[in-house]
């Protein structure tokens, strides 16, 4: 006698195997910072004239500063401090006022009308900027690979080395009708698919092995069999990346080709009812007695 059993199992609505190629860089620009620090006492004769403390040099290296000025004694109760050319603040008589600013070219004082002579000090902390280009050597290979948020090489086939998931639309999948050969009109949903994980790159500089990280974040368009009640499972099932250097007339820099193939289902679960039987098992032969 057999008995129907109920079991929940997914079912495949469609499935679809597909490869895809996109790309990613790394900028060999470094950036550094040089700090250049100034002291130094003033003395200026009370006047309504400005006169400079600090002028920057004539290159065009970004800097930014701080800017400390100390009002001993003189002629009225405030002292002008000038950044740029323009006014930036006053400093009260036997007081000192520090401002930090992101550009700094120059640095002037005024003290008021009167007779006498006005002084203070000053303190400058200049944070000059700088970029240039680390090039890998040039005899050696630049080698990527798959790796995960820090750095560690990961096998690109283990789960969630790749992130592979759907984005959610607001509206919901959108319905598009598609025309098959045979003439057989077929109505497919539109998903975006997102694969996002960290490449790592390795390449020598002066002998040195310099490691890089590079996230990427990529999304697709796909359109699949995946009605409302469905579920989208992806799958990563190859991987593979190659690093070279590119370069125009200001630019040097590394891009990263990856390749991955994907599988990618649309599923939900389904009751279905098999027929069956209860068994027992067998007595033990071995302890039969002849």
């Amino acid at each position: 006698m057999t008995d129907k059993f109920c079991v929940q199992v997914p079912k495949v609505y469609d499935w679809v195997t597909k490869e895809v190629e996109f790309q990613t860089c790394l900028s060999l620009l470094e950036c550094y910072t040089i700090t250049d620090q100034i002291c130094n006492n003033f003395t200026l004769e009370c006047s309504s004239d400005i006169t400079s403390l600090w002028v920057a040099n004539g290159d065009n290296h970004p800097r930014a500063g701080t800017i400390s000025v100390s009002f001993n004694e003189g002629c009225g109760d405030e002292l002008a401090v000038f950044v740029n050319g323009n006014l930036a603040f006053s400093v009260g008589k036997g007081k000192t006022r520090v401002q930090t600013v992101e550009s700094l070219r120059s640095v002037e004082v005024s003290c008021s009308n009167g007779r006498g002579i006005c002084r203070g000090e000053y303190a400058l902390s200049i944070h000059n900027k700088f970029q240039h280009t680390c090039l890998p050597d040039p005899s050696e290979s630049i080698e990527c690979y798959l790796s995960d948020p820090g750095g560690n090489r990961i096998c690109p086939l283990l789960p969630d080395a790749i992130e592979c998931v759907e984005i959610p639309q607001a509206n919901g999948r959108q319905n598009k009708n598609v025309v098959m050969p045979n003439g057989q009109i077929v109505t497919y949903q539109k998903i975006n698919i997102l694969k996002k994980g960290c490449i790592g790159v390795e390449y020598k500089r002066n002998g040195k092995l310099c490691k890089r990280l590079v996230p990427f974040e990529f999304t697709e368009e796909l359109l699949i069999c995946a009605p409302t009640g469905t579920r989208v499972k992806c799958d990563i099932i190859a991987f593979d990346c190659m690093a070279m250097i590119l370069e125009n007339d200001s630019c040097t820099w590394i891009e990263v080709f990856i390749h991955v193939g994907q599988c990618i289902q649309s599923q939900a679960d389904v009751t279905v009812a098999l027929e069956g039987k209860f068994c027992s098992p067998r007595i033990d032969l071995s302890s039969s007695r002849c």
